[in-house]
């Protein structure tokens, strides 16, 4: 995978986070309109409202920085589950310090369930529990606080009452949560497994096993859409040019070193010649011996060298399992495509320039 498409990877994954940040942030402004609403109703005084607002603003941007810089890329977690939905906890404690009513914290306590919620989104069920009694603890030790300093704001049966309702909700939302969150993984597992066995039946439909290069059906569809694309163009003195490539007696070598030494043979042939073919230029397997290669954009002059090239490196590969001295050889036949002229005539001449090489000797390339 080049370096390019990683980085292409990063950045969607990271507008993802965004969004889900985003998300969070709605969830969080509920809690501000409440907030407010408490303070309008005359249940809030000014200061802690500023407090609270201007909290909540300096670690959202700081949140957003971290995804802006990249930073978060270096934790465990780069999404920071479990940051986002603590964070606001922390404004949200302090400003129900101050409210006068009992009744004016559960609406702080509703909301915080919903923000728990985010967490079917990536946390395992240890996570989410933690989270759920890190939430009841937060709120139980302000109900102490406020005993303490304030004890005319706490009503102690309404409050154990609130705790319990809370800590139950609480522990069912972080189970049912968690759940959520497996199948979501497993899905996502399932869903990879699924791509992988679809990119292996792509593979086996359109690869030969042994070599590795496009069968028969996948190259004499590449060389269809070469012709279609060269009679759209203006003639000139590029065209379509092709190979058809046979190794010489190959029979032979199965038949007398075995079918190890052919498979052997093929695989090495096969890669000599897709390293010595350009960049744009196409290969595939289209029978036992037999290869066919595509030369788009190119001329008389450059096909029969480009051939002969390939027929040189092969004559200089050498085999293990092939006695010292013996030498692979390869037949081919190079026709150039014609305008009008249809893919099976095209074929049909650089087939029988093949037929003509085999016949005057072998280990050479003829073209039509």
């Amino acid at each position: 995978m080049s370096a390019e498409s990683i980085e292409q990877r990063i950045q969607r994954a990271q507008s993802l986070r965004l969004k889900r940040m985003i998300w969070g942030y709605a969830n969080h402004a509920c809690t501000a309109l409440a907030v407010t609403g408490l303070y309008l109703g005359g249940f809030l005084p000014l200061a802690p409202v500023m407090v609270f607002f201007a909290s909540s603003i300096l670690i959202g941007t700081l949140l957003v920085l971290f995804l802006q810089f990249g930073i978060n890329l270096r934790f465990r977690d780069p999404s920071m589950t479990m940051v986002q939905i603590l964070w606001p906890v922390l404004p949200s404690l302090y400003v129900m310090f101050f409210v006068a009513l009992p009744q004016g914290r559960i609406v702080f306590l509703l909301l915080a369930v919903g923000g728990l919620m985010f967490g079917t989104l990536a946390l395992n069920r240890r996570q989410m529990l933690t989270i759920a009694w890190l939430f009841w603890l937060g709120y139980l030790g302000l109900v102490l606080m406020l005993t303490w300093l304030k004890p005319d704001h706490v009503y102690w049966p309404l409050e154990a009452v609130t705790l319990f309702a809370y800590g139950s909700v609480l522990s069912i939302i972080a189970y049912l949560g968690s759940f959520i969150s497996h199948l979501r993984q497993q899905l996502g597992a399932r869903n990879r497994e699924l791509k992988h066995a679809n990119l292996e039946l792509v593979e086996l439909a359109t690869r030969d096993p042994l070599t590795s290069l496009p069968n028969r059906r996948t190259v004499m569809e590449q060389f269809e859409r070469e012709v279609a694309r060269s009679d759209r163009q203006t003639p000139g003195p590029k065209a379509l040019g092709i190979s058809v490539l046979d190794i010489d007696h190959f029979k032979r070598i199965n038949d007398t070193y075995g079918h190890q030494a052919g498979d052997e043979i093929l695989r090495k042939v096969s890669q000599t010649i897709a390293a010595t073919i350009r960049k744009g230029d196409y290969i595939g397997r289209i029978g036992g011996e037999e290869f066919l290669i595509i030369f788009p954009d190119t001329s008389p002059d450059f096909t029969v060298p480009a051939a002969e090239r390939i027929r040189r490196s092969v004559e200089a590969l050498r085999f293990d399992a092939l006695p010292e001295g013996y030498r692979v050889t390869v037949s081919q036949g190079v026709a150039l495509h014609q305008p009008g002229e249809s893919l099976d005539v095209t074929f049909k001449r650089a087939d029988e320039a093949l037929y003509q090489a085999k016949n005057s000797g072998r280990n050479q390339v003829l073209a039509a």
